[in-house]
């Protein structure tokens, strides 16, 4: 369990909100088309994007403070309930979902660009059970 909830608490805090709100992103193409993988599709590139991407997250929530709290609240509880609550917090939040998905473009275009059928905090947490 305590596996579980470390893995659960690296996606969150690494790209929780990224992958809370891709699920609606994902379904709408659920079979996009990779475009030729670049000398950048490498794991220090996967790196590097989702550490500019955590940057500008950081930056986000230190600025929406209600968010930020609603967000770590939902860490505390069971993976189950931590997805439904930050599906229903951004469903009642859509401009910061918005804001959000704006914020997370770089890692969804890297994924598109390398053709990654993982997504990148799927990708984290076997990197965080090592």
């Amino acid at each position: 369990m305590t596996n579980l909830r470390r893995g659960v608490f690296g996606v969150l805090a690494a790209g929780a909100a990224c992958a809370a709100v891709s699920i609606p992103s994902a379904l709408a193409d659920p079979t996009p088309t990779p475009a030729p993988a670049s000398s950048n599709c490498t794991t220090a590139g996967l790196a590097s994007t989702i550490s500019s991407v955590s940057g500008s997250l950081a930056t986000y929530f230190a600025a929406h403070p209600d968010a930020n709290q609603a967000l770590i609240d939902a860490t505390k509880q069971s993976a189950f309930s931590a997805i439904g609550a930050f599906n229903d917090y951004f469903s009642s939040h859509p401009d910061e979902a918005n804001d959000i998905r704006a914020i997370k473009q770089p890692l969804v275009d890297f994924q598109n660009q390398c053709g990654m059928q993982v997504e990148p905090a799927e990708a984290l947490v076997v990197i965080s059970e090592l």
